[in-house]
């Protein structure tokens, strides 16, 4: 199988299930900002952003490396097992630690709805765990299937609990932790666990070796932290929390362009280490790093184009004033695509270190640009840091990375994508519904004309398939 071949068919399975996963939550968000107020919506979020940032600082980022060694021992039993038994016991302590940790420090700081943020972490620990075994196995179908599972219990246990139960906030937090339940059984069951896991395996080496390479991804995970949450943070100390829940309605839209990023990056992560090593790699990147800027840039601006038509469908009245900020975000998350493609080549290099240093810089440019912006322009500071943060990290790691590989994207291309990114940030604000939809026509041409091979590939490999 080649290597293209190979990226697009563990692309299109785990597209599969977040495909469903997307469309189901997404088209709920008028369910869910139509029940709850600005502020219960703003709280949750809240809480679901700090677990991400309490997540690091507990599992170590282990099931990264997990994932990271397994690739080199695919297919050795003996192997996977000693880096499961390892690394699940260390799990297990570090959940227990952060269980202590809760119990002494809580009571103090009197957290309204502490308990959720120790049952998700923990729930996560061992979610992400279990998640990246079976991707480090090569299972793309049961990665993808405890993924559906998760999103769709979640979706439907939220439904219950806000419409059939009128639970309000304390039911959005109790089905979110049983989804996250459901979807550990699945996970245990499906990798068939208790073949890889034995007392005898546990070893003090394997610690250490996946530690070095995992521990230096914990300040990079607190950079992407910050740089993805310190702006509501920020928001709600220096505004409000209804202020904070419009802008978590204005990254649903910019979430669902990353989430099909996030899709295509656990197959890319994979290929380029498997691949690091060939021959024509340099050529074989530029080639794919150019075709998947090209892609990725027709679904950002596809989406811009569209907001002024889809927008006022999708989202409740009380939520309009999220409207001004999707542009911004959307481009600000085109940006972080090329970051994430790029770092790449740092993960097949084992180089957890300068994936850190380039994090921790755009993170300090986040904070120092909200903290700035913040009193003056309030909502747009958030956004435009995030967008000027991504950019700086962009920047840096495309420089960084040509240095050693060579893995740029065509010039024709970035021209004409700044062409129609300039052209949408005039016609977005206007408000006139004829120029926004000849803009959607212009994007859609270009979209088309800028992907027709990846079209005839596609169509080729349906024809392919439907043949035999």
């Amino acid at each position: 199988m080649s290597r293209k071949t190979e990226l697009a068919k563990n692309t299109a399975i785990l597209t599969v299930g977040k495909l469903c996963t997307q469309c189901i939550s997404f088209f709920l968000l008028p369910l869910y900002t139509a029940i709850l107020s600005t502020e219960e919506y703003g709280t949750f979020d809240l809480l679901v952003t700090y677990s991400a940032l309490l997540l690091p600082l507990v599992n170590w980022q282990l099931d990264q490396g997990l994932f990271r060694f397994m690739l080199d021992y695919r297919g050795n039993k003996e192997e996977e097992s000693k880096l499961l038994s390892t690394l699940l016991f260390s799990s297990m302590m570090q959940s227990v630690v952060y269980f202590g940790m809760y119990l002494i420090i809580t009571p103090k700081l009197h957290i309204e709805n502490a308990y959720f943020l120790l049952l998700y972490v923990i729930l996560q620990v061992f979610t992400a765990l279990f998640l990246q075994f079976v991707r480090g196995l090569g299972e793309s179908v049961k990665y993808t299937v405890a993924s559906f599972i998760s999103a769709t219990t979640t979706t439907i246990l939220n439904v219950i609990a806000l419409v059939i139960l009128k639970m309000g906030l304390q039911g959005l937090f109790v089905s979110t932790l049983s989804a996250q339940i459901v979807t550990l059984i699945y996970l245990i069951f499906a990798s068939k666990c208790w073949e890889y896991i034995s007392p005898k395996n546990i070893h003090l080496s394997i610690f250490k070796s996946v530690g070095t390479y995992s521990i230096p991804l914990i300040p990079n995970n607190l950079a992407w932290w910050v740089v993805n949450a310190s702006d509501r943070t920020i928001i709600a100390h220096f505004l409000t929390t209804a202020a904070n829940g419009i802008y978590s309605v204005a990254n649903k839209f910019p979430n669902v362009f990353i989430s099909f990023y996030n899709i295509l990056n656990l197959s890319w992560t994979e290929t380029v280490s498997l691949h690091y090593g060939d021959e024509d790699r340099d050529e074989f990147l530029t080639e794919t790093m150019t075709s998947l800027f090209k892609l990725f840039a027709a679904a950002c601006f596809g989406i811009v184009a569209c907001m002024p038509f889809v927008f006022p469908i999708m989202v409740n009245l009380k939520y309009s004033a999220a409207y001004n900020q999707i542009l911004i975000l959307m481009y600000a998350m085109l940006f972080r695509v090329l970051v994430g493609l790029y770092s790449c080549v740092y993960v097949a290099q084992k180089n957890a270190k300068k994936i850190a240093y380039t994090s921790i810089s755009a993170a300090i440019i986040n904070i120092a640009v909200d903290l700035v912006l913040i009193n003056k322009i309030q909502v747009f500071a958030a956004s435009l840091s995030t967008l000027i943060a991504f950019l700086s990290m962009f920047i840096v790691r495309y420089i960084d990375v040509n240095k050693t590989v060579h893995m740029k994207i065509r010039k024709p291309i970035i021209i004409g994508s700044v062409l129609i990114g300039g052209m949408l940030i005039g016609t977005y604000y206007c408000g006139n519904r004829m120029i926004q939809f000849a803009a959607l026509c212009i994007t859609a041409v270009y979209a088309v004309l800028t992907n027709v091979d990846i079209l005839k590939s596609g169509v080729n490999l349906v024809k392919s398939r439907l043949g035999k």
